[in-house]
């Protein structure tokens, strides 16, 4: 049912967001038909949402011209059209996109949250095949998904282009859609900017985890420090009802789950590697680089799961996903076949250079505890053999990983190709040089700034029988260049292209 202006107005005003206001009767009653801050996607009787860190006044102006009526912004742009001037853009989005829809996800939708420093898109695929594997069984839809690798809305299938979490407004929208297309659960990753910025605020999740937490995303744009960061993973769970705590993160994290679990959720499953008393206990641990094999004990006895990606750090990914879909009744049949079949596209993906009988390992790794991770498992499959490292570090945030990722470079690879990792305002070259200058001298064989050039050459240089690992971009098919979005090949295509012409 649409909604007036007027409704608009009142409903901010319960929530202290109105600072001022300026419309006509005419425009006070005028119903509007839909919301956007994207002047590109504007419809005719549409309410224009002005925000971003790089709104520019033309925005609204293109948006009314192309017929939206009125706008909600933090300050007057426009004094000519009917505005609402908000005290919190971000608070007020919210506000209006879940009055927009009647906030029915929260009664259409069963939702399941996911957070973590490292493993949200690999533990949120996880909990997707075996939630399809399960409804599939029954007869049903496939269930919504976003992730940052793509999302889906029972019909369609995007990129996000980047963003863990989905703005609030397309959120909302996805939601929406997703339960017009006959979903009824849904699974994401939340990202910690996301809880930071209300982005989920209007969402009440049935289950939710923390899968992990280190030092990350520390900056002036993201989060000042560790301690905020923390906490606003840990905001998921205030929006649960059910929280599934990870027992092998080190002893004060897990109290800091538990705290927090106890005052919001109705119930607690628990998930470890090393802990038998923990309701999901994996064991017997075997991996290779494409195929994952351990023993998860439970209540109903002991279940052999095989996983089809390589990589014992995904037992815990694993492990946590078997306890949000145990957590809804998920039978282990379902379980098991979802997490034997699922695909997770730029996590461990192996490729070949079969000239030069060279293994490639494209992965998403980009902060310390993935590479840790990564690397770990790389020296287990390939012992004995040299790596040749294609990565770089973002622009514009996360400027600590300059430091961390450069150690860890030099402690794993044996020759390096720096490149463009979503370089946003920033030069290729001066981020490249801050993170040469934690790596010895002689290992960096090139700074190539254009990504493709960099994994081609890479292809070109490397040596008979090393391994090529190429970090940070996964399956992504984008590169963040100043403020926009270029769309480009994944890492993994660029080395298959390379195989074709030779």
């Amino acid at each position: 049912m649409k909604k007036s202006f007027n409704e608009f107005l009142e409903v901010l005003k319960e929530s202290d967001l109105v600072v001022e206001a300026k419309f006509d009767e005419a425009a006070g009653a005028r119903l509007v038909n839909d919301i956007s801050y994207n002047s590109m996607d504007v419809n005719e009787e549409s309410m224009f949402i002005c925000k971003g860190l790089y709104f520019k006044d033309v925005y609204l102006e293109d948006a009314l011209a192309k017929g939206a009526f009125c706008y909600v912004a933090e300050r007057i742009i426009n004094p000519d059209a009917p505005y609402i001037i908000v005290n919190d853009i971000r608070k007020a989005m919210t506000v209006i996109g879940s009055f927009f829809y009647d906030s029915i996800w929260n009664e259409k939708l069963v939702m399941m949250g996911i957070t973590g420093t490292k493993g949200k898109t690999t533990t949120t695929t996880f909990v997707n095949s075996i939630m399809n594997d399960y409804m599939e069984s029954l007869g049903r839809q496939k269930i919504s998904f976003l992730s940052g690798n793509y999302t889906f809305d029972g019909v369609h299938t995007r990129n996000p282009k980047k963003m863990t979490t989905l703005e609030t407004l397309e959120l909302h929208k996805h939601l929406a859609d997703s339960i017009a297309n006959g979903c009824e659960y849904m699974v994401t990753e939340v990202s910690s900017q996301a809880v930071k910025h209300g982005r989920t605020d209007a969402l009440k999740f049935k289950v939710a985890t923390l899968v992990n937490v280190e030092r990350d995303h520390i900056s002036d744009i993201e989060h000042p420090d560790f301690e905020d960061y923390f906490s606003c993973k840990l905001g998921l769970f205030k929006q649960s009802e059910i929280a599934c705590i990870n027992l092998d993160l080190n002893e004060e994290h897990v109290a800091r789950n538990f705290e927090v679990a106890k005052e919001y959720c109705k119930k607690i499953y628990t998930y470890s590697r090393y802990n038998e008393d923990a309701d999901f206990y994996g064991y017997d641990t075997e991996t290779g680089p494409e195929e994952l094999c351990f023993k998860c004990k439970w209540e109903g006895g002991v279940e052999d799961i095989v996983v089809s990606i390589g990589g014992d750090y995904n037992t815990s990914n694993a492990l946590a996903a078997i306890a949000m879909t145990r957590a809804l009744g998920v039978p282990f049949e379902n379980i098991k076949s979802g997490l034997a079949n699922v695909k997770v596209e730029g996590r461990m993906e192996i490729h070949r250079i079969p000239s030069k009988n060279v293994d490639v390992v494209v992965d998403f790794a980009h902060n310390t505890i993935s590479y840790n991770a990564l690397f770990g498992n790389v020296h287990k499959f390939y012992p004995g053999r040299k790596i040749m490292l294609v990565f770089g570090c973002r622009g514009d945030k996360a400027y600590n990983r300059r430091k961390d990722l450069g150690e860890l470079a030099n402690l794993y690879a044996d020759k390096i190709i720096l490149t463009e990792q979503d370089h946003a305002t920033e030069k290729v070259v001066d981020i490249a040089h801050q993170i040469m200058e934690h790596i010895d001298d002689g290992k960096v064989l090139e700074i190539i700034e254009d990504r493709g050039e960099a994994i081609t050459k890479a292809c070109e240089v490397i040596e008979n029988d090393w391994v090529l690992v190429i970090a940070g971009n996964g399956a992504d098919r984008y590169q963040k260049r100043g403020h926009s979005y270029i769309e480009m090949p994944t890492d993994g295509e660029f080395v298959e292209m390379y195989n074709e012409k030779h």
